[in-house]
C-alpha cells in the first residue's frame, strides 16, 4: 500500500492511470487503495475531481481492453492445448461462447460492481469472443459508477480515506445485492422476451 500512495503522490495522474490499468489487468492491486487515496489527494485539492474520475475510468477500460485481448488471443489457444486430449477443448469454447451470448452482457455489467470480479470478468469475455465494442459498453457503464464512489468516499473521508479497507466487505455486500438485483431484472425481462 505504501508503495502505491509513494507512487501516486509522486507522479501524480500519470501514476494514476498506470495503476489502475495494472489493476484491471488483473495485477493485485485494490482498486479501493488507489481510488481511495486519488479521492484523498481530490480533497487535498493536488488532485481534480473529475480528471480524477476520468482518468480513472479511462485506465480502467485500457487495462480491461488489454485483459479481453489477451483471452481473446492467448486464453482460447491455452484452454484448447490443455483440454484437447479429453476432446472437450472446442465444447467448452462454443458453450463458454454460447453462454455470453445469452448472458455475457448483464455478467460484464454487474461484474464490473463486485470486488475482486470486476477485473477478472474481461478475460473470460475475450476467451468466448464477446463483441469488442460492446464489452467496451459495458465495461464503461459499470466502471464508471465504481469509479465515482472510491474517488467521492476517499474525498469525503479526507484523511480517514483507509477506512474503505475497514468496510471492504459491507462495501462488496451491497455491491453484490445491487448486482442480485439487477441480474434477477435482467433475467425475467429476458425470460419474458424469449416467450
Amino acid at each position: 500500500m505504501e508503495i502505491i500512495i509513494s507512487f501516486l503522490s509522486e507522479w501524480g495522474y500519470a501514476a494514476l492511470f498506470i495503476c489502475m490499468v495494472l489493476e484491471n489487468m488483473n495485477i493485485p492491486i485494490p482498486s479501493e487503495i488507489i481510488l481511495g487515496f486519488a479521492g484523498f489527494l481530490v480533497s487535498q485539492s493536488i488532485f481534480s475531481f473529475w480528471p480524477t474520475v476520468l482518468i480513472g475510468t479511462a485506465a480502467g477500460i485500457t487495462g480491461s481492453i488489454i485483459s479481453y485481448y489477451l483471452g481473446y488471443k492467448g486464453g482460447r489457444d491455452l484452454i484448447l492445448k490443455h483440454t484437447a486430449k479429453g476432446g472437450l477443448g472446442a465444447k467448452k469454447m462454443i458453450a463458454a461462447k454460447d453462454w455470453f451470448e445469452n448472458y455475457g452482457a448483464i455478467a460484464i455489467f454487474t461484474g464490473r460492481l463486485l470486488p475482486g470480479v470486476r477485473t477478472f470478468i474481461s478475460l473470460p469475455a475475450g476467451i468466448a469472443q464477446f463483441p469488442l465494442p460492446e464489452f467496451i459498453l459495458l465495461t464503461l457503464v459499470g466502471t464508471v459508477p465504481w469509479t465515482i464512489f472510491l474517488v467521492f468516499t476517499g474525498s469525503v473521508l479526507g484523511h480517514n480515506w483507509a477506512m474503505i479497507l475497514d468496510y471492504k466487505w459491507e462495501i462488496a455486500g451491497v455491491c453484490l445485492l445491487i448486482s442480485a438485483v439487477i441480474a434477477l431484472g435482467y433475467h425475467i425481462y429476458h425470460k419474458r422476451k424469449s416467450k
